[in-house]
């Protein structure tokens, strides 16, 4: 029924989170009709490939020559507080929590959440490399604060008592390890991305 190209752009579209066949093809013939803006996602997503992840949080960052695959420039302050991290499910929760002013440590972005309904949704994540990240940390200053700020919902409650299990062994290894959680300053079903700053700086003071 549709040009081929607008097929395609249809089965890109709908493999966006969120996005249906209906509004994939609204996003289609937009770009058909607008062909200025067309260019201009054409080159943007050119430029993907100067987009890399640091390989100690996992946020994105641009790679220059410079950097190369070092980490991040958060990761590399030397003014950030290096024993304390705070585990994020998304790179949008670590830019809203660092809004706040208060939250001075570093970040580990998990890439996502553990969901009850997918059995190895907990490979997807950056969990291994929470792990060892910790263990090294331990290693080198003995103590170590890990504040798991997930979402206060089904999954980041499910995902955050996954995280304090495996964090378990280390526990008992090293007693002066610190895991505490956001305060429930954050209402059931919130999501970090949404949440103003007076309530993120109450769930980061009053973490337990």
């Amino acid at each position: 029924m549709y040009p081929e190209a607008i097929k395609k752009l249809v089965e890109l579209f709908t493999k966006f989170p969120g996005i249906g066949p209906r509004q994939a093809t609204r996003f289609a013939f937009f770009l058909v009709n607008n062909r200025v803006v067309a260019s201009e996602l054409i080159a943007a997503t050119h430029e993907i490939k100067n987009v890399l992840s640091c390989t100690l949080c996992f946020r994105t960052m641009e790679k220059t020559e410079k950097n190369g695959l070092e980490y991040c420039p958060l990761c590399r302050d030397e003014k950030r507080d290096h024993t304390i991290i705070g585990v994020v499910e998304k790179e949008s929760d670590m830019s809203n929590l660092e809004k706040t002013g208060v939250f001075h440590g570093l970040y580990h972005v998990l890439g996502g959440t553990i969901s009850p309904l997918e059995n190895d949704s907990p490979k997807r994540l950056h969990l291994k490399e929470l792990y060892e990240r910790v263990e090294r940390g331990l290693k080198a200053v003995k103590r170590l604060e890990v504040i798991l700020a997930t979402n206060s919902t089904t999954e980041g409650d499910m995902t955050a008592l996954y995280i304090e299990r495996i964090l378990a062994p280390l526990k008992t290894q090293y007693p002066d390890l610190i895991i505490s959680r956001l305060g429930r300053g954050l209402s059931l079903g919130a999501e970090l991305e949404y949440a103003d700053e007076v309530t993120l700086k109450n769930a980061l003071n009053n973490r337990k």
